[in-house]
């Protein structure tokens, strides 16, 4: 089943952060989730991938039977999760989470383009 991550970052004029917008998107189910964050733009890409796993351990029933192949066009994310890219001090609890899932999940992650990405069309559409 083919899953989506997507998350965007906008300058916030009264913090030294970014003003975040996750987005995950499984087009087989139907199901579009976007959500506010607060963070870094790498921190937001992160959050974005982990929602969306936790959505997955969260309704298992859904997934029954099923390889999880999720994609997103955030290089360094999906370099890091898949160790082929070193990942800075300050990201590694957010990579050590999504390491964590891949024990609990079958799930392979694979890099797109921004425009075959269905969870930033979702995005970019409001």
């Amino acid at each position: 089943m083919q899953c989506f991550f997507y998350a965007t970052t906008r300058r916030d004029e009264n913090s030294a952060k970014f003003n975040g917008v996750l987005s995950f998107a499984i087009p087989d189910m139907g199901i579009v989730f976007r959500a506010q964050y607060k963070g870094t733009p790498e921190e937001c890409e992160y959050a974005s991938l982990l929602a969306l796993l936790e959505f997955v351990e969260l309704n298992p029933h859904l997934f029954e039977k099923r390889h999880i192949e999720i994609y997103g066009d955030s290089f360094m994310v999906i370099h890091q999760v898949n160790m082929k890219l070193v990942c800075k001090k300050d990201l590694e609890p957010f990579r050590n989470m999504a390491l964590g899932y891949k024990k609990k999940i079958d799930y392979t992650l694979g890099w797109i383009p921004k425009t075959e990405n269905l969870a930033y069309n979702q995005v970019s559409a409001k």
